[in-house]
């Protein structure tokens, strides 16, 4: 992949002007792009579950998350100075009743809610430029269009936080608020919060606890604390909590672990930190709270995810449709201008002040324990390696690509995942980090809902039933640089089985192609290298022979081609057990990941007791299984 070079790729980073230069390069391209009486933004001809108009807003009205810090630390002048304008003429047009570009209204789940929450940070920190200009007509109808969310019912979701922020610029602003409803999302809010700085976003954990929830919190916090000390607190502790969780999904280099939906925000991964600065949270020193969010920031710049215009695409690593969600448009990805909340910040700020640090000390393995996942790292530097590990989650809608998105094994910052295209032909499934079943039709089922999920610092568990007379209980294990995975089945029918390792990136730039080395030391091991990343998968237990898979492409969120290691095999009536190791990592494989691969875990089976015992070097660990007593194909 090459990226366009455009003036945002070439900016440094360090510096509080460098990041105001970069939204100013970013909102150029999107100065002739205004419609609707400036009232949105239009992008490209893509669409959403939403309406047109909504979806125009949507663009525009995002912008916000960056133009507002912007303004609010007194920036002045560029492109980004000149989409102010723009933006404030479209939200008086948009809100006007009477004329022929109003937003209109909606019912309950209306992307309009969404879009409000930018729109009411920029009346809070910025109301000087951005409803203070605006004649009074426009106010009224500002303040009456807002209003429209205190007479919906909203999801019991990270949206309660919208009408937080509505209600909290009108009631600064000194228009008609509802205090009622204000104080009833608040306590809805709570009713949501769970253990250890994590939010249930109706029926999961995802990504919208950093940038959602505990963002929308964090500004709370420091705008409102005054007025309600007890609750900003409480948002504080709670940040101060997460903050200690979501660390370790970051690399040394600013990159993150994807998983779950919404990744083509991209960098609003970041907010979460940018945030903390926001509401003076020294979550960690000053110096390493400024590099998290920059080096994220450069992270993301240096990879193709802006057009020829610069103008931010759907997808993740790259432009890919393939993977996008049913509420994406064209404007969506602008979601990510959160992370430039630290804008607003004075430049004698002690984050802006600071000099550029590293990531503080982090544990070989840390445990998420609500959403049971293992964050888990190896490597230093550049190679530096983070996978989440996950016991299984889902949402409680169908989600585009959900299984893929919540219900693999495991989730790499280095490697990322496959969605999926198709249920027919393992080459369109995305069959890295799981396990897929098929009854010989050529359809295949991954694990999806799952249940008794549970974690420890040993390994992650949950039970899922591909059918309802499939039965599959997975122990994912972190073992130093391998992965273990134990899969006790008990299953009515006969089954094929193909379980993948990582997704290999088998492209270098617009060099020809290199075809990787291969080490196969036996039926059930492959190993395959190249000069940038190296994998493997290894049959523990016997009777799967392993090859290597090439899907389709535009299947992975990072790499338009990819490469899987895969095991396959037949899985017959009755119990079996299935176990197999799998091992990645960046460059090329070296003396270490030799010394690993040749050394793979390995596993017993007592069958009095029922126990499966993993030995990994001096390490021991014992799994307990339904197995005793009974034999196990």
């Amino acid at each position: 992949m090459m990226r366009w070079e455009l003036p945002v790729s070439a900016n440094p980073l360090r510096s509080r002007e460098d990041l105001a230069a970069s939204l100013d390069q970013l909102m150029r391209p999107l100065l002739g792009r205004f419609v609707r009486g400036n009232s949105g933004l239009h992008l490209g001809n893509g669409s959403a579950l939403y309406d047109e108009v909504a979806a125009l807003m949507e663009g525009e009205a995002r912008l916000l998350w960056g133009l507002a810090p912007y303004a609010a630390g007194g920036v002045a002048g560029g492109a980004a100075f000149e989409a102010i304008g723009l933006v404030r003429e479209g939200l008086a047009a948009g809100t006007d009743p009477g004329g022929p570009h109003y937003w209109g209204v909606g019912g309950e789940r209306n992307q309009r809610y969404v879009e409000m929450a930018s729109i009411a940070l920029s009346l809070i920190i910025a109301p000087g430029t951005f409803w203070e200009p605006l004649g009074e007509k426009a106010r009224s109808g500002l303040a009456a269009w807002l209003g429209t969310i205190n007479g919906v019912e909203l999801p019991p979701t990270n949206w309660e936080f919208f009408r937080v922020l509505v209600n909290l610029a009108l009631r600064r602003l000194g228009r008609d608020y509802d205090p009622l409803r204000m104080e009833g999302s608040l306590r809805a809010i709570d009713a949501l919060y769970r253990d250890e700085g994590w939010y249930i976003d109706e029926t999961n954990y995802d990504l919208y606890n950093p940038f959602a929830f505990h963002f929308y919190g964090l500004v709370y916090a420091a705008v409102a604390g005054a007025e309600d000390p007890e609750r900003a607190l409480r948002f504080r502790e709670r940040a101060r909590l997460f903050a200690r969780q979501y660390l370790p999904w970051f690399a040394s280099d600013g990159s993150s672990v994807p998983f779950g939906r919404s990744l083509c925000y991209r960098f609003a991964a970041a907010a979460f930190f940018s945030a903390c600065a926001f509401a003076g949270e020294e979550v960690v020193p000053w110096g390493a709270l400024k590099g998290l969010v920059l080096r994220n920031l450069r992270h993301w710049y240096s990879r193709p995810i802006l057009d020829h215009e610069g103008i931010l695409t759907i997808g993740y690593g790259y432009p890919n449709p393939v993977m996008a969600e049913q509420y994406n448009s064209p404007g969506s990805p602008y979601w990510a201008l959160k992370a430039y909340l630290v804008l607003a910040l004075p430049g004698d700020h002690p984050f802006w002040a600071a000099a550029e640090e590293s990531l503080p000390p982090l544990a070989a393995v840390s445990r998420n324990a609500p959403p049971n996942l293992l964050a888990c790292r190896s490597g230093a530097g550049e190679g530096e390696h983070v996978v989440l590990l996950n016991a299984g989650q889902y949402p409680c809608w169908e989600s585009t690509n959900a299984a893929a998105k919540y219900a693999k094994f495991a989730y790499s910052n280095r490697f990322g995942f496959c969605v999926s295209r198709s249920s027919y032909d393992l080459g369109k499934t995305g069959c890295d980090s799981s396990l897929l079943l098929s009854e010989g039709d050529g359809y295949w089922r991954e694990r999806r809902q799952s249940r008794d999920r549970r974690s420890c610092d040993e390994y992650v568990l949950s039970t899922w039933e591909p059918w309802p007379d499939v039965v599959i209980r997975t122990w994912v294990l972190p073992l130093g640089p391998w992965q273990l995975r134990v899969h006790e089945i008990e299953s009515a029918r006969e089954l094929q089985c193909a379980e993948g390792g990582f997704s290999l990136p088998d492209e270098n730039g617009f060099d020809l192609p290199v075809e990787p080395a291969l080490d196969s030391p036996r039926p059930g091991a492959l190993l395959a290298s190249f000069p940038w990343a190296y994998g493997g998968i290894a049959e523990l237990s016997g009777g799967r022979a392993a090859e290597l898979h090439r899907p389709e492409p535009n299947l992975n969120v990072l790499y338009p081609k990819v490469l899987i290691p895969i095991l396959r095999g037949r899985i017959g009536k009755g119990l079996s057990l299935l176990s197999c190791a799998v091992i990645a990592g960046v460059g090329s494989v070296g003396d270490e990941g030799a010394e690993a691969w040749a050394s793979p875990p390995r596993i017993a089976l007592d069958p009095a007791s029922g126990k499966i015992a993993v030995r990994s070097g001096a390490r021991l660990v014992e799994l307990e299984t339904r197995l005793r007593g009974r034999g196990a194909s």
